[in-house]
């Protein structure tokens, strides 16, 4: 039994027993297929202007179905990607970044991959998921039956990757990335074509690092493009290539006419690139910047283009009224069902708020307030910038001065939603790794605290790995949870020249404590990498594998530190990559 908060536990129980008397309804209700690409911006498709890219499949998708023309998501892929999971605004989700674990969604948070499987649908993942990396706040955990991709904000190699499954396991692929994917995509839905099912396709092109086989970037090369802008636009044919290829496994399986089809992204464009003449990009909380593609195919609905505010929050809320999925009150879903909109109804205005918080917590490091007329921003600056978007959708001319009382109004609004989202202000608590519930627990650096000197090797990005242990002062810990008592075996990942063997690994968890001597040398090598542009990211390298020791451990709140003894030179070059807990497994 999934370890779940006792208010979830009785949600789904009684979704379960709605879904078991409702089993004749399940051959009726529509498949879902979502599509999201990662850092794609508005403009990275032909359908909204680029007249470099060929984006077909998309374009036509587009053409023959709804298009919703202002949908606004999170400026950074984290925070959307939960919110679009649960209908709910990230900072309640207890997601405010991309890494340190600040990224990581609370367990607690009802997907909507939970709500559809209490209705008979099978549930698969395929791509990038960057709501936490262990379990219960991975894909497994948050409801998805089958799943194959990673768990971290970006990969390192995108050709004949290793790619983690619903076991925990890393399995070797062979080809490129999104083409895997979409393979693994199309067989869950070969398998799953006599009954419902809820398919997530996020890629995670086309995000860095920049690589894409030589057909797609040679072809924007010749446009005469910068290295990254056509490295990303064949990236996004890519894209399109493998939507023609799900939307076909749809019709070639008698599917289609049946199935809810939507495609979108994360956030604004990773570059400065073509973008429909909008200001922003990632990381802004400009209209360029959260604005993003949104298309989408519903059974019984023809073409369309919605010009109303929407935005992320309303996937869940839409998606299970057009399925018949009940989304209970006890969720408190932020979004609004967009049905009506599909039936040309009337609509009442909206406001759309967005947070974006780089390292440190605050209430409006960088925020927007977007109504139908105005977005007011505030920059990390401590600036603040009206702007009238049915004049002035490019966001050219601040008219803050000229409407103090519209920038009182809506920095009142925005701060009353910041109060409410956040339980009064406070920054979400980071949950603990839990310990116990399968059978290995990976806790990568980045998901720790470094302390003393102890360092990233960039800023803790994911992939990063931590260096500078100098002596027993320097530090880096891992807060866990043990929902098991029992046996567990440590193992470390690092890198050691020989040159600096000879000193101790200590481990310490509570009272209880490890050491190992470094006496084997492991020098990490480069993994190639075929990077259309130099990255700022890490590469991958090879790792060597330490067994530190075995522990008993009993249920309970834990600080894992790992630091190093005094017989060590401060020239050294370890690095510790990750620690590997491997111990009882939930039954």
């Amino acid at each position: 039994m999934l370890k779940q908060s006792f208010l979830k536990k009785i949600i789904l129980v009684g979704l379960c027993l709605i879904g078991v008397q409702s089993v004749q309804a399940q051959k009726q209700r529509p498949n879902v297929v979502i599509v999201m690409a990662d850092d794609q911006g508005y403009g990275d498709l032909g359908i909204t202007g680029n007249e470099y890219i060929s984006t077909p499949n998309i374009d036509n998708f587009a053409e023959e179905n709804i298009t919703f023309d202002r949908f606004m998501v999170n400026a950074v892929c984290a925070p959307t990607r939960a919110s679009f999971l649960t209908g709910r605004h990230n900072l309640a989700t207890g997601v405010n970044w991309v890494t340190r674990r600040k990224e990581v969604m609370n367990s607690e948070e009802v997907t909507i991959a939970e709500l559809f499987k209490t209705y008979g649908y099978k549930t698969g993942l395929f791509g990038k998921w960057h709501n936490g990396a262990q379990y219960p706040h991975n894909p497994v955990g948050q409801g998805f039956d089958t799943f194959l991709g990673f768990c971290a904000g970006h990969w390192n190699n995108y050709f004949d990757t290793k790619l983690e499954n619903e076991k925990g396991e890393f399995v070797q692929t062979k080809g490129y990335i999104a083409d895997v994917l979409t393979d693994h995509a199309i067989s869950f839905i070969e398998e799953n074509n006599k009954e419902p099912f809820l398919c997530f396709v996020p890629y995670n092109t086309p995000h860095a690092p920049f690589q894409v086989a030589d057909e797609y970037f040679d072809k924007y090369k010749k446009q005469g493009l910068d290295d990254r802008t056509a490295a990303v636009y064949g990236m996004v044919e890519n894209i399109d290539d493998n939507v023609g290829r799900l939307i076909q496994s749809l019709k070639d399986n008698g599917l289609w006419e049946n199935t809810i089809f939507i495609y979108t992204s994360d956030n604004g464009p990773n570059g400065e690139r073509y973008n429909a003449g909008m200001k922003g990009k990632k990381a802004t909380v400009h209209e360029g910047g959260v604005r993003v593609p949104f298309f989408m195919k519903v059974p019984g609905y023809g073409e369309g283009n919605i010009k109303e505010l929407t935005a992320h929050i309303d996937i869940l809320p839409t998606i299970s009224t057009l399925c018949n999925v009940e989304v209970p009150s006890e969720l408190d879903i932020h979004g609004s069902d967009l049905s009506p909109l599909l039936k040309g109804q009337s609509w009442e205005e909206r406001t759309i708020f967005t947070h974006n918080q780089p390292w440190n917590f605050e209430e409006a490091p960088a925020g927007a307030v977007r109504t139908e007329q105005y977005r007011l921003v505030f920059s990390k600056d401590n600036d603040t910038t009206l702007y009238d978007m049915q004049i002035d959708p490019n966001q050219e001319l601040d008219i803050s001065a000229k409407h103090p009382q519209v920038v009182e109004d809506l920095g009142k609004a925005y701060h009353e939603w910041f109060i409410d989202v956040t339980s009064g202000g406070h920054e979400p608590k980071v949950p603990r790794i839990e310990v116990g519930d399968t059978e290995y627990v990976y806790l990568p650096a980045v998901d720790g605290k470094t302390k003393n000197k102890v360092r990233y090797q960039g800023k803790g990005w994911s992939n990063d790995w931590a260096k500078n242990f100098k002596n027993k002062k320097g530090v880096i810990s891992w807060d866990l949870k043990v929902v098991e008592d029992g046996e567990y075996t440590f193992d470390a990942l690092y890198s050691l020249s020989e040159s600096f063997t000879g000193f101790k690994l200590i481990l310490e968890l509570g009272e209880q404590q490890l050491s190992a001597s470094m006496t084997d040398a492991f020098v990490s090598e480069l993994i190639p990498s075929p990077d259309r542009e130099e990255r700022t990211e890490v590469h991958e390298y090879t790792w060597g594998t330490k067994s530190v020791g075995k522990l008993f451990l009993k249920k309970g709140k834990y600080s894992l530190k790992v630091r190093v003894s005094n017989e060590i030179d401060p020239k050294n070059d370890f690095r510790l990559k990750e620690i590997i807990i491997k111990g009882v497994t939930q039954s």
